[in-house]
Parts: structure tokens; sequence; C-alpha cells
């Protein structure tokens, strides 16, 4: 018999939604912005945007607007695996594959926002459960050897 532990709970705590980035819609959303007290990623992309005379670079966000980065880099680090989202040979409106360290665990659909910036059709909970679901495996015998969260307990309720 084969359970699915529920992934851990408080795994996404700590990372805010878009709401507290509000700033980002202005015209010019780093004009007043002091980029040296911006996470690396963030910073660096803001740099690349201007460096090619694009528009102000606005980060990605999942369906329940939280930006996707410091996500994928939260679940990174808890699971011990890379997650990417790659359009292979893709068209507008075609899925784009969610992998993770090189497999590919679901498919999801990306648009690109009147205000800028890519909204991934899935909420980062729903990422968070894919996520789990093809990592974690455990059996009753304890010789699986799927990986677990750092500091996961295992749970009793079953999943279908």
């Amino acid at each position: 018999m084969t359970r699915r532990n529920d992934p851990p709970s408080d795994v996404l705590d700590g990372i805010s939604d878009t709401t507290t980035l509000d700033w980002l819609d202005r015209d010019d959303p780093y004009a007043a912005v002091d980029l040296d007290a911006l996470p690396e990623w963030w910073r660096i992309a803001v740099e690349e945007f201007r460096d090619h005379h694009l528009g102000p670079y606005r980060p990605p966000r999942f369906a329940d607007g939280l930006v996707v980065p410091p996500v994928l880099d939260r679940l990174e680090a808890e699971y011990d695996v890379d997650i990417q989202f790659i359009g292979i040979d893709v068209a507008h409106g075609d899925t784009w594959g969610i992998y993770a360290d090189g497999d590919r665990i679901g498919t999801v659909s990306r648009e690109r926002t009147r205000d800028g910036y890519t909204r991934y059709d899935i909420t980062s909970g729903a990422l968070l459960d894919t996520l789990h679901a093809q990592l974690i495996d455990t059996t009753d015998d304890a010789t699986s050897t799927a990986r677990t969260p750092r500091d996961a307990t295992p749970s009793e309720d079953s999943r279908s």
C-alpha cells in the first residue's frame, strides 16, 4: 500500500503576495527604489531589462498573486530539486512544462498581462501539491527512496 504524505503546511509561509507590491504598477516602478535592497535575482533582471532598453521588469506571478522566484527558491531548498517552467517549440497560448530536476511533473498555461508581467495559471499551493505528489512516495515497509522535505512528518491521511 502506498501513502502520500501531505506537503508541509508551512513551506510557503512568509512569502508575501503582490498586494504589497502595488508600486510595481507605476510607469517607472524603480524610480524611488534602492536596487541594492532588492534580492539579487530581481536586481539582475531589472538591470538586464534596462541594458536592453525594455520596459520595466515586473516579476512573474502565480494565479494567487505570489511572485514566482521566491516561491521556487523556497520549494527548491525544501525539496532539494531544481524547478523550471519550460516551453519547447511553443506558440502563443501553448502550455509549458513544469520540470523538477529535468523530469516533467506537470504543465501550466501562462499569459502576459496588460500590466506587463507573466501570470502562470497555477497557484503556489497547487504547484506545491504537484511537486509533493511527484517527489514524495512512502511505503509501509519504509523501503522508499523518494525525497522528503526537510523536517517533514508523515501524515496518516491517504490521498487518491
